[in-house]
């Protein structure tokens, strides 16, 4: 599995409580409601410090946000490190 992979699993499961142990990389999140909206924030602002770049508005959808999968994919798509 990818670091990046590694990293967001890691943020989940510290800052926001989330087990990730049975996550798979096309496990939706906010569909079927591992993380809900008030984690979004924290996720969203943990991809821009971690991978340095922002997160537009129009960017926070479930396409790019709503697996482990699409949240790599849109990071790598963004250039982030």
């Amino acid at each position: 599995m990818s670091d990046k992979i590694e990293m967001l699993k890691e943020f989940m499961e510290s800052e926001l409580n989330i087990e990730t142990s049975d996550l798979e990389i096309d496990t939706p999140l906010f569909s079927s409601g591992v993380i809900d909206s008030f984690s979004l924030v924290s996720l969203l602002s943990f991809v821009e410090s971690t991978f340095n770049f922002r997160v537009g508005p129009t960017d926070v959808n479930l396409a790019n946000f709503d697996s482990l999968g699409r949240m790599l994919a849109y990071i790598e798509n963004r250039g982030g490190a």
